[in-house]
């Protein structure tokens, strides 16, 4: 048995231990080349005894762009950020929570997705990619259209 860090995965030879850790990479990477799409989650962050400052507190990845941020509430894409600001608020004796949320960048329309859009979404681009709507992915709703010049191929007028 392996004797490593006490409370360290117990009753595990350090030969499970490394078959759980080569398996794991092996999946990831094997859903990477399958272009399985991930799950991506953005955490709604409440604070309530501070406040975030969103010039010194976060850097130009950490924040979701186009989502709402007041001080005490804000959408966080980074989890180790919002772990650190609500244990900040904690030692100021508050109660701040954050809840993490699927979210998603529609690669047609560019609009965000989020909870069970984003979840309903990564099903769709599991399809098969010939029964998708347009060649960077399926619509996410009625009003998708892909954004650029002649979305979908050249306007009807030039044909």
């Amino acid at each position: 048995m392996w004797t490593g860090r006490p409370g360290r995965s117990p009753g595990y030879n350090r030969e499970a231990i490394d078959l759980r850790i080569r398996l794991r990479i092996a999946r990831g990477r094997m859903q990477r080349f399958r272009s399985v799409p991930v799950m991506r989650r953005a955490w709604y962050v409440t604070l309530t005894a501070t406040q975030a400052d969103r010039d010194a507190d976060f850097g130009s990845h950490d924040l979701v762009a186009g989502l709402t941020f007041t001080p005490q509430e804000f959408w966080c894409l980074s989890r180790r950020k919002a772990r650190a600001l609500i244990e900040r608020d904690h030692q100021a004796d508050g109660t701040g929570t954050m809840y993490p949320v699927e979210y998603r960048l529609c690669p047609v329309c560019g609009r965000q997705l989020l909870g069970a859009e984003a979840h309903d979404y990564r099903l769709k681009q599991m399809a098969p990619a010939r029964t998708w709507h347009f060649s960077e992915g399926p619509a996410c709703n009625l009003e998708c259209k892909p954004h650029g010049p002649w979305p979908g191929g050249p306007p009807s007028s030039v044909w």
